[in-house]
């Protein structure tokens, strides 16, 4: 046992002795020198750039470098500086007398990726341009060249602490992404089998956003598979690279990701996954949006070569509103077009512009349009009222004005307005001719001297369903319409939807370069229940109000400027009845009958021209059992100021409360027991001033009064003279006679 213990130890001490001799050996063979020498000749061949080492020394791994760093020509900023970097050597190789570096692990290196003002890489040449090029035989050759240093056949490349820096020169003021911790793993490097990669790290900005890349490229296919991770990363930092020329767009912002990509010859990508964007705020004209909450599910199919993203599933989610849509983009790097549709549960318009930024209205340079949209009458007739001095008139609260003119009862068969189907179909046509925008859009010339941002030049068409929708009290269902949306007009053509118990159809066209656009516009509807319209569209008036409505509008304008809106409006109201609002109460204050406070019409028929924020109602014929009415006027639409002049048919029972036409109502009244009254509107539509002309009232009394009868005068009888005595004995005897 002694012998076995003796060999042993003097076996290890051998080996000690030659460990230690080979330590020694290395320490003064291996020199600064002879390492630089080893390893900088083949980083430059691989990096072509100029590399410099401050300190490299042998271990027994491989060689350890330290102050590394890897320059461009006339660049002061290095593209790569590192604290320490370990080459580490292939023990299989060393039996065969060859050093062959097949591992690099960078520790806190600096790397520094420059976009140049044209637009270039400073590591363009140092991008995969054939990933299929065989290592291998790229050392053969590297030392048939003659080149000194040690071969470089990586099969394992590793980061620890690293910092990446993107600087963006291209843009002004210049934008910078930085990206700390930066950890990365990339195995097998120079085989031809898929290379797995892991790359992770915090993106500098509001907060520290979290990076993972994991996946695998494999060089045979050109294929890449790859799941990236994106948690909390601020978007202000991020978008010099996501949105290039609109770097501005986002002021605000956390995106989180989770995406599954795949790759076939880095011209078919294929992604889906989930996004989401916390707190975005975005910029328009110097203004911020709202708080911006989106979400999306997403599955997308892009071959780069053809200009060419297909959408095949977007479910997005803004605000609690959501959206599913499907489509495809092309011609992204010339005239972009999407061609989609969009479905939606529910969409709130209302709510959705309330996020957008809030930008005052330009000044108006121009007046506005009046090309051949702009509504006409035709044949007007002439006013049914003239007007009178407002001396001449009795009113409740205030003078107003009235005429005198015979007309008869009103004949719903010489109304112009024909049924709503019928009008719908002639108004569509005429709709498509009239649609042209009012204003032209900018010269290209022009849209160049834009400061700022490029203009995002996205063209988009498609169709839309949305089962329903709100815009403020407005409620509609079952929409579809067509959008089409080219070199800043917005046309939306045909639109259908079921609204409030009936249909609504029409058109719409809109500029969209400028607030306030101009839009021009075809509606229709039929059978409209006329409260649920009223309480949508004017939900601060009181009232009772229904009815069936039958409308046909036509109009152009300027944004919600109403004093920019043009339009001629055909309306038809079956079965109407009003009531409980200023307008009636007043009217039965007038008549002094409360039963006026309600009226009941079986059409209520109307043709409305609307200019300067004034609608001149052309006709008016109201039809029912109590009251029937002719008449025109005015409405303000800016200050609801009320100028109308009706000849009002009122059956005589109510006429006859109205003290000065008490005593003569029979005289003036029909066959049918309806008087004609020449009746003046005036005041507000919520404060209305009532009023009838004077003069028409002391004539009408005049005409019909009756003069009173004169009491006839008695006859006086001639005095007979008396009877004589025997006269009166004689009539004594007849008397008992005819007694007896």
């Amino acid at each position: 046992m002694s012998k076995t213990y003796k060999w042993l130890a003097a076996i290890l001490g051998g080996l000690l002795l030659l460990f230690l001799a080979l330590v020694l050996f290395v320490r003064f063979y291996f020199t600064d020198e002879v390492i630089a020498a080893w390893i900088e000749p083949p980083m430059e061949h691989y990096l072509h750039r100029n590399v410099t080492l401050a300190d490299a020394r042998v271990g027994f791994r491989g060689f350890r470098v330290d102050g590394l760093q890897i320059h461009e020509q006339g660049s002061s900023t290095p593209l790569l500086k590192n604290e320490k970097l370990e080459l580490r050597w292939k023990f299989s190789e060393l039996l065969k007398g060859r050093i062959v570096i097949h591992t690099l692990v960078f520790t806190k290196p600096e790397i520094n990726i420059i976009r140049n003002a044209d637009g270039t890489l400073n590591i363009a040449d140092l991008l995969l341009q054939n990933p299929g090029s065989n290592t291998g035989a790229y050392s053969s050759q590297y030392a048939r060249e003659g080149h000194g240093g040690v071969p470089l056949l990586i099969s394992l490349l590793s980061m620890e602490n690293g910092h990446l820096s993107f600087v963006d020169l291209s843009q002004k003021p210049k934008a910078t992404l930085e990206i700390r911790n930066l950890k990365s793993r990339i195995n097998d490097f120079s085989a031809s089998a898929p290379i797995p990669f892991h790359i992770e790290g915090q993106i500098v900005g509001m907060g520290e956003g979290a990076l993972a890349v994991n996946g695998s490229y494999n060089p045979a296919d050109k294929s890449l598979d790859a799941n990236l991770s994106l948690k909390e990363v601020d978007l202000v930092r991020i978008s010099p690279i996501i949105a290039r020329n609109h770097s501005n767009i986002f002021q605000q912002g956390y995106l989180t990701t989770e995406t599954s990509l795949s790759a076939e010859g880095f011209d078919h990508f294929i992604a889906q996954g989930s996004l989401n964007l916390n707190k975005l705020k975005i910029k328009s004209d110097e203004k911020l949006s709202e708080n911006l909450q989106v979400e999306a599910d997403f599955q997308l199919d892009a071959l780069p070569s053809k200009e060419t993203l297909k959408v095949d599933s977007l479910n997005l989610v803004l605000n609690g509103q959501k959206a599913e849509i499907q489509g495809t983009l092309t011609q992204w790097h010339k005239k972009p077009l999407f061609d989609f549709t969009l479905s939606s549960a529910q969409i709130k318009l209302d709510e959705l512009l309330a996020l957008l930024p809030k930008v005052p209205p330009e000044p108006e340079t121009t007046e506005a349009p009046t090309d051949q949209t702009a509504p006409t009458e035709e044949n007007s007739s002439t006013s049914v009222v003239e007007e009178k001095s407002s001396s001449e008139v009795v009113s409740i609260s205030s003078s107003g004005q009235s005429e005198e003119k015979s007309v008869a009862q009103p004949n719903t068969s010489e109304s112009d307005l024909e049924s709503a189907p019928a009008v719908a179909e002639d108004g569509e046509k005429s709709g498509e001719a009239a649609v042209v925008p009012a204003t032209e859009p900018a010269s290209e010339s022009g849209a160049k001297d834009l400061k700022g941002d490029k203009p995002f030049a996205l063209e988009a068409q498609g169709a839309i369903h949305l089962d329903w929708f709100h815009y403020n009290k407005l409620v509609a269902s079952n929409l579809d319409c067509k959008v089409n949306f080219k070199e800043g007009k917005l046309r939306v053509q045909p639109l259908s939807a079921s609204l409030y118990g009936g249909t609504l159809g029409g058109n719409v066209t809109t500029e969209t370069k400028s607030v306030g656009p101009p839009f021009h516009s075809v509606f229709y509807t039929e059978n409209i229940l006329l409260d649920e319209i009223v309480k949508a569209i004017w939900p601060e008036t009181g009232g009772h109000w229904s009815g069936n409505v039958n409308l046909f509008f036509k109009g152009s304008g300027r944004g919600s400027d109403l004093s920019a809106l043009q339009s001629r409006t055909d309306l038809n109201i079956n079965e109407v009845e009003f009531s409980d609002h200023p307008i009636f109460t007043k009217l039965a204050e007038l008549f002094q009958a409360e039963d006026l406070q309600q009226l009941r019409f079986s059409q209520v028929t109307a043709r409305v021209l609307t200019k300067d924020g004034i609608a001149d109602i052309k006709r008016l014929h109201l039809v029912g059992p109590i009251v029937q009415a002719e008449g025109t006027g005015t409405a303000g639409l800016l200050d609801n100021k009320l100028d109308l002049h009706l000849l009002l048919q009122i059956q005589s029972q109510y006429v006859g409360k109205i003290a000065p036409l008490r005593d003569i109502v029979t005289k003036i009244s029909d066959k049918d027991g309806f008087v004609q009254l020449p009746l003046t509107v005036g005041g507000t539509f919520d404060e209305p001033v009532y009023g009838l002309d004077q003069s028409w009232l002391e004539e009408t009394v005049k005409k019909v009064e009756v003069k009173p009868v004169k009491k006839s005068e008695k006859k006086k009888l001639p005095q007979q003279k008396p009877l004589n005595e025997q006269k009166q004995k004689q009539l004594q005897k007849d008397l008992e006679k005819l007694v007896q």
